[in-house]
């Protein structure tokens, strides 16, 4: 599979729903390719969401 090269539309994503919200947890996702997750929209309790720090950091290490 090829690696997406979107740049807009980028989410910070659980990388494991029940690892917490550590930046360790934490991945780049465009929105179309974070849906096709297999967690995504799964059914049972969300993870809460990233800080705003964790998900600038998130972003700033991925060199956005």
């Amino acid at each position: 599979m090829a690696r997406c090269t979107r740049t807009t539309n980028l989410e910070v994503h659980h990388k494991n729903r029940a690892g917490g919200n550590s930046l360790g947890n934490a991945q780049v996702l465009c929105h179309k390719c974070h849906s096709m997750t297999s967690s995504f929209g799964a059914t049972g309790a969300s993870p809460p969401d990233f800080s705003e720090t964790t998900k600038y950091l998130t972003l700033s290490n991925a060199g956005n």
